[in-house]
């Protein structure tokens, strides 16, 4: 392949939150995230199945969810957590991008209290309908702040009075551990979860203090090269209540994890509960 000047500028610094090839609705990709999430072992995409049993199991008993509620799951991949909640009889909706989780999510829900949507939660999903919603695994962080602000729009626009949000975000702790170990790596790869065939992979991060942001740059090379840039935004207590209150937001609860964990400052995650004000 030729590597002309081009190419090599989609190497350097990018802008802040500039976007790279398509990541989440690449059907091959797609495939091997929805792989990733059912691995048990791993909280690389969805959390352990532990986890995800305690989350459901405190985040009702917090809220009181019966069977009278309604709940959106955003981004809600093949549905493990519609799963655990409708299995309780709460009605729930999951929204996600990629038909591959959605196939998944509607076989394993079948006969149980859970529908599912093949959207963007960017777009609108609906006006005062839901008691609650929840987004979960940090997927925030890797939205651009005019995304989240649109996102917290649509989430705010969506809930009846005094619903309900929760989320878990990165947390401040977990970007200063990501400056310590950052290392540029390049290898080869047979096949893996950019490409069904042989590849080399490079990977850089980098960071930006000012925003407590970083991007996570992949090109993966075979016959042409494809550049993917993967941003994370963290957040201290401070930061996430100003963004949610300034969406219409009323913070009740931060915890380290959204099985309510107490918060620490040194915890990789931030777990927050808010109310529509």
């Amino acid at each position: 392949m030729a590597f002309d000047s081009h190419w090599l500028q989609q190497l350097e610094r990018p802008a802040p939150y500039q976007p790279g090839a398509a990541f989440w609705t690449d059907p091959h990709i797609a495939a091997e995230l929805l792989k990733a999430h059912l691995q048990p072992d791993t909280d690389a995409a969805s959390y352990q199945p532990e986890t995800i049993t305690a989350i459901c199991r405190h985040l009702q008993a917090r809220l009181a969810w019966t069977e009278s509620n309604t709940i959106v799951d955003l981004g809600c991949g093949p549905g493990l957590y519609c799963y655990q909640l409708a299995k309780r009889g709460i009605a729930v909706t999951g929204i996600d991008q990629s038909e591959n989780s959605l196939r998944y999510a509607q076989d394993l829900c079948k006969g149980i209290n859970a529908n599912f949507r093949h959207a963007s939660y960017l777009k609108p999903f609906g006006e005062s309908c839901f008691d609650a919603a929840m987004m979960v695994s940090q997927d925030d962080g890797v939205l651009s702040p005019t995304q989240r602000q649109n996102l917290l729009g649509n989430i705010h626009h969506s809930l009846k009075a005094d619903g309900s949000f929760v989320m878990d975000v990165s947390a401040s702790a977990a970007y200063a551990k990501r400056q310590e170990g950052n290392a540029s790596i390049w290898h080869v790869e047979a096949s893996g979860l950019w490409q069904p065939h042989p590849y080399v992979l490079l990977h850089t991060a980098y960071f930006y203090p000012e925003m407590s942001a970083l991007c996570d740059l992949y090109a993966v090379l075979d016959e042409t090269a494809t550049i993917y840039r993967i941003w994370q935004t963290f957040f201290s207590p401070e930061s996430i209540t100003t963004a949610l209150e300034a969406a219409g937001f009323k913070v009740e609860s931060i915890w380290s994890d959204l099985t309510g964990t107490p918060w620490q400052s040194a915890s990789p995650v931030l777990g927050v509960l808010c109310r529509k004000a």
